[in-house]
């Protein structure tokens, strides 16, 4: 975002939760980008993708458009119509707790692509973090 701009809407740049939104904004638009330039790699039309998607092509016109908000289901679909699978990793950003408030523990459940899974455990009175890798039988 344009530092006028900001300024103008009451906007800190500098704020770390306004950089992590942008960023996940940022995220999100080259995910969007990513599979509109595959489909195009693929060489295929709009039509045919809202084809095996079952929806109409304007529809997939709006989905490709720069600034959108799809649904996740929308995404899926998308991607499954170009032969594409979109994965998704949580990434954990611990923020400070105002010294009032009790520690609380953080779990997490993550799972690679191979299908082995792991969980982390932190506590936010200690800062520790102990990670348990679980790995599941083919």
């Amino acid at each position: 975002m344009d530092q006028h701009i900001a300024d103008l809407l009451g906007i800190d740049l500098d704020d770390p939760a306004v950089r992590r939104e942008s960023a996940a904004v940022e995220r999100d638009m080259r995910l969007i980008e990513t599979l509109v330039r595959t489909r195009k790699q693929l060489g295929l039309s709009q039509a045919e993708v809202a084809s095996r998607m079952e929806r109409s092509q304007p529809s997939v016109s709006d989905f490709e458009r720069v600034g959108g908000d799809p649904h996740l289901s929308t995404i899926r679909r998308y991607a499954l119509a170009i032969g594409a699978e979109v994965r998704h990793t949580v990434c954990v950003t611990v923020v400070e707790q105002p010294a009032t408030q009790a520690p609380s523990s953080l779990i997490v459940h993550m799972e690679d692509a191979r299908g082995e899974s792991s969980m982390a455990t932190q506590s936010s009175a200690t800062g520790a973090m102990a990670v348990n890798l679980i790995h599941r039988s083919a």
